[in-house]
């Protein structure tokens, strides 16, 4: 795999990852409107970014396919 894919598809991990963390951060349970609108924009973050590494993923699979056909 080529390394600009390894590096975008690390990169991504560690954002999803990092999403994954503010909303364990913010509480499953929030006490606040404002808890509970700061988790929903996370978890809209992280499912962007889900996409995101998906569609990098089925890219560089697609391009290694590619190079050794």
């Amino acid at each position: 795999m080529p390394a600009r894919f390894k590096i975008q598809i690390s990169s991504l991990e560690a954002d999803v990852a990092f999403c994954n963390a503010l909303i364990t951060f913010a509480g499953q349970i929030p006490g606040t409107v404002y808890q509970r609108a700061e988790i929903r924009v996370y978890r809209t973050l992280e499912q962007e970014l889900q996409q995101r590494l998906e569609a990098a993923r089925r890219e560089a699979r697609e391009r290694v396919e590619k190079l050794s056909a």
